[in-house]
């Protein structure tokens, strides 16, 4: 029940993201004070990502429907979020603050990325 909801919730938000990321980047990174509009290099970059973040979030979200993609899902979700989370520290010891929106960003995807390790190891110590 609880990586079931765990699997939706971080399905959905990556999936939500790569969409916007795909599709609508302006006014994405404009919630971030980002303002890539009329770069097209910027725009090619930051589009690039959004169909992988897209795919790996509709997987992670069918993990709470399919059980046997519960844990390949969750691994996936893990290793997505703490990549992220992990960037963004990195990111900040190399180049500073960045915008409240991308600390808390940052604060999101280390909760979840955190949250599957949690999952995975809960699940390793009950086999």
């Amino acid at each position: 029940m609880i990586r079931a909801a765990y699997l939706m919730l971080a399905g959905l938000i990556g999936a939500g993201l790569g969409t916007m990321i795909l599709f609508a980047p302006v006014p994405f990174y404009a919630g971030y004070d980002i303002d890539p509009g009329g770069q097209v290099n910027l725009l090619n970059e930051l589009r690039s990502h959004g169909l992988s973040l897209l795919g790996a979030g509709i997987f992670i979200a069918s993990g709470a429907f399919l059980s046997r993609l519960a844990s390949a899902a969750t691994i996936v979700a893990t290793g997505l979020y703490l990549g992220y989370g992990v960037s963004r520290l990195v990111a900040i010891a190399l180049d500073g603050l960045p915008s409240w929106g991308l600390l808390g960003a940052g604060a999101v995807e280390l909760a979840l990325g955190l949250a599957g390790l949690g999952l995975l190891l809960r699940s390793r110590a009950a086999t």
